[in-house]
């Protein structure tokens, strides 16, 4: 039986004409693409064929923000596989062990933080906040495409062949600079280069981190195996991964539905 539910994006207002605040999910095709997919071929498998199949609304995906397609991955895995999932690691503050091999936790305990009420996207690191700066410069949410062209744009590779991917995604977010706008990520690359200290660089890092810092976290809590404290935490990454549950992440959902006599919604799904 098909299921399906909606969803509020966490970027809602921030779309224009261009996707509806509110999207209906439905249920995965049994023949889902994520069955076979690597991690470096998710995010397009997602955008090009999961999401088209099965979201409602018919809209162009890749404009999403990039936290709005993690918001979304998280409602259809809870709606197709229900929240259990099997992590290999759980870290523990309190008794300071962590704890390795197969342990079930619950992807309902994995927090989001839900952007500023009246936010417009217009993210600004004041000129305050450098040593040698003189200028404010100014950001955006990135989009899921943004992320993407960032990972694959080869100006961002270094000598050695590794990726400045810190800088490159920063450049992709950065709409204007000391007052210029319509700055292309080779723009801002150059000014970032040529015009900021390396301390003011580490400084721009840092802001832009803490200013931008919005969406899923990256895991959930859960009891340790050792000490039994409720505060121990995992790590559940929204990759190819997240959509492969195991047999008993799977009869757990089975017995929790047959337990509440639910119908197939999904707790914590969406956010309303």
């Amino acid at each position: 039986m098909a299921i399906s539910e909606k969803i509020l994006l966490l970027g809602r207002g921030l779309y224009g004409d261009q996707i509806p605040d509110t999207l209906t999910l439905k249920s995965i095709p049994t023949s889902s693409e994520l069955d076979y997919v690597g991690s470096e071929d998710f995010v397009p498998t997602m955008l090009d064929k999961i999401f088209p199949q099965a979201i409602e609304e018919k809209c162009n995906f890749r404009n999403l923000l990039e936290i709005d397609f993690h918001w979304i991955c998280r409602a259809l895995r809870l709606l197709n596989y229900g929240p259990y999932y099997t992590t290999n690691a759980i870290f523990c503050a309190d008794c300071g062990e962590i704890s390795r091999g197969e342990y079930q936790v619950d992807l309902r305990t994995i927090a989001v933080k839900e952007l500023p009420e009246k936010f417009d996207n217009n993210i600004v690191v004041s000129k305050d906040e450098f040593i040698d700066f003189n200028g404010d410069i100014v950001l955006k949410l990135p989009t899921i495409q943004d992320t993407l062209n960032a990972s694959k744009d080869k100006m961002f590779v270094l000598s050695n062949g590794e990726r400045n991917s810190d800088l490159a995604r920063m450049c992709y977010m950065i709409k204007s600079f000391k007052g210029e706008t319509h700055l292309t990520p080779a723009d801002a690359k150059h000014y970032i280069q040529t015009q900021l200290s390396s301390a003011d660089f580490m400084i721009l890092k840092q802001v832009v981190q803490d200013l931008t810092d919005y969406g899923l976290r990256a895991g959930g809590t859960t009891v340790c195996p050792k000490c039994k404290s409720g505060e121990a935490t995992f790590i559940a990454l929204v990759d190819d991964r997240f959509f492969r549950p195991t047999l008993g992440d799977l009869r757990s959902w089975k017995a929790d539905k047959h337990t509440e006599g639910s119908s197939g919604s999904t707790k914590g799904a969406s956010k309303s």
